[in-house]
């Protein structure tokens, strides 16, 4: 089991469960909210990234020039013999496969809608390294996780609870969106040198590494200048203000962003990223909470 959360990434698998437990707490806020779609949702949502996950490692392994030593990193699991390609490419499978069942579940319960944010998702996760298409190689990875992990994800999660698509939702969800897309773009920031030898297109190649560093800082100066605006606008309520004590830890996260150029150090900003995204959202559940408990 240790092999296997390693091969999925497990780190990673919290940015699926804090965008679903955003959208089903803004869902409750507005006075929906149902256990089972819930956990359907969560289910289907960490299955499909981790069949992401496995897919890219596999993936990866199999483009590297030299699979003794693939230098992205992200197919230890393989170097190391702890498992072969094909046990990685079925498990990758088999995550899809169990991911898609939790989404027609959640279609017989909530409408054929699920199948137009379902499937695109699916899509994106196998063919972000997955040939023939591989478009991480391309630039589009940054967009995809936005889009995917952000609006699809949390819009999806308050769908099913409501059956509808509000403006708080997307305030919600664009945020989310905006860190997690972080978190991507500083794993790319850190494999630059890498993935210029191997011809890898990322959003951190084409900017370069001063220009990537100003990008993350943007998105997270927008993630913060998003959710502070709709409170303002009175679309989210004002207990979602709680997510400002969360800017410490982006201000940290820039800062390293721009001083490290080293792999391990800029893992370290990695790091920061996933907690930056983890505190945003729990900071933005807990006021959305306090909300509906207290009515305000």
């Amino acid at each position: 089991m240790k092999v296997w959360l390693q091969a999925c990434r497990v780190n990673s698998l919290l940015i699926s469960s804090v965008g679903v437990t955003v959208g089903a707490a803004l869902a409750l806020h507005d006075g929906r909210f149902y256990l089972d779609r819930f956990l359907l949702a969560w289910l289907g949502s960490v299955l499909i990234q981790a069949g992401t996950n496995l897919t890219n490692v596999y993936y990866n392994y199999k483009a590297s020039n030299d699979p003794v030593s693939d230098p992205r990193g992200s197919s230890a699991v393989l170097r190391m013999g702890l498992l072969t390609p094909e046990q990685v490419r079925r498990g990758g499978l088999l995550s899809f496969a169990a991911g898609i069942v939790c989404g027609l579940l959640l279609t017989w319960l909530c409408g054929w809608t699920i199948l137009l944010l379902g499937i695109p998702a699916v899509a994106a996760g196998y063919f972000y390294a997955g040939p023939p298409i591989r478009y991480g190689y391309v630039a589009l990875g940054v967009v995809s996780v936005f889009i995917f992990m952000g609006p699809v994800m949390v819009c999806g999660a308050y769908y099913v609870m409501t059956r509808s698509f509000t403006a708080s939702s997307f305030a919600a969800a664009i945020p989310i969106g905006l860190l997690a897309a972080g978190i991507m773009h500083v794993n790319d920031l850190r494999d630059y040198d890498t993935d210029v030898v191997h011809r890898k297109r990322t959003l951190a190649t084409l900017l370069g590494r001063r220009g990537a560093a100003y990008a993350l800082a943007g998105m997270d100066a927008v993630a913060f200048t998003v959710v502070i605006a709709a409170v303002l606008a009175r679309i989210l309520p004002w207990p979602a203000l709680l997510i400002v004590l969360a800017i410490p830890q982006a201000i940290a996260q820039v800062r390293s962003a721009l001083r490290e150029t080293e792999p391990k150090q800029l893992h370290l900003v990695w790091l920061r990223g996933v907690k930056l995204h983890m505190q945003f959202g729990v900071l933005l559940i807990a006021g959305l909470l306090a909300s509906t408990a207290f009515r305000v």
